[in-house]
């Protein structure tokens, strides 16, 4: 017979882990030094976290699984921050020539207020 408590030892309990679905990560972070360069600085994690289905780097900081090695989190991470400031860079210009135009119309207008 069997009884809830072995029932659960098998299935697991409810909001308990079940498939070992984790690794080891690090945190990697871009910082700048006094001459306005770049470097990035990794922190091991001590214990492993879930593994997720993506890795996606927010800003100056990756967290990614540590089986990847640095250097391809480094790339990985200077490559997502260098679309951002080209996307940046190609918004910016469509501001200014949106701009540049609205101008242009406004130069046509006549000086007094009609």
């Amino acid at each position: 017979m069997h009884t809830n408590e072995n029932r659960n030892k098998r299935k697991g309990i409810p909001g308990q882990q079940v498939q070992d679905n984790k690794a080891m990560h690090c945190n990697m972070q871009l910082f700048e030094n006094e001459a306005g360069e770049y470097y990035p600085v990794v922190d091991r994690m001590e214990q492993p976290t879930l593994v997720r289905g993506e890795y996606i780097p927010i800003g100056n900081r990756f967290h990614y699984p540590k089986r990847w090695g640095r250097k391809y989190a480094a790339v990985k991470l200077i490559e997502h921050k260098i679309e951002i400031e080209k996307n940046i860079i190609a918004s910016a210009e469509s501001e200014l020539e949106k701009l540049k135009r609205c101008l242009d119309a406004i130069g046509d207008w006549s000086d007094t207020d009609e």
